[in-house]
């Protein structure tokens, strides 16, 4: 009898531990799928009319006729969103020489759901209707250039 008993106290085990493996393994896949990054990753962002190249550092943007610049880091909070601040510099038309076009700043706010961004900033005090992008990770820009 005391044999049957360690037998069965031994299936027993094998069978909890069978049980439990998978589950602690799906759980831990469960939780590093769904944790979004600690920053937006690096490298290129492109979309309609802009192409955005991240660094740990920040960013360049450039747009159709436009460029901008983000000097800080774009760190993501648990929803997958950022807030930072920026500038945002037209390109092209007359410019006088003792007067060179400067930037005006702006705050680009984003969220980020894997390898894609939603990004929209707003220009100017009035705070109209702020100008929003789609952009994929790994993917360059479809820029229109103002000549």
């Amino acid at each position: 009898m005391k044999r049957d008993g360690t037998k069965f106290a031994v299936a027993l085990m094998l069978a909890i531990a069978l049980v439990a493996a998978p589950t602690e393994k799906r759980a831990a896949a469960r939780n590093s799928n769904h944790a979004p990054p600690a920053s937006v990753r690096l490298g290129l962002w492109g979309g309609s009319d802009l192409e955005m190249q991240v660094t740990s550092h920040g960013a360049a943007l450039e747009f159709d006729c436009a460029q901008g610049t983000i000097a800080e880091p774009l760190s993501l909070d648990e929803a997958g969103k950022f807030q930072v601040k920026g500038t945002f510099q037209t390109q092209g038309g007359p410019v006088k020489r003792d007067q060179p076009s400067q930037g005006v700043d702006v705050v680009y706010t984003g969220t980020v759901q894997g390898d894609t961004m939603r990004l929209e900033f707003t220009l100017g005090e009035n705070k109209g209707s702020p100008e929003k992008f789609t952009l994929v990770r790994g993917q360059a820009g479809n820029l229109k250039k103002c000549r």
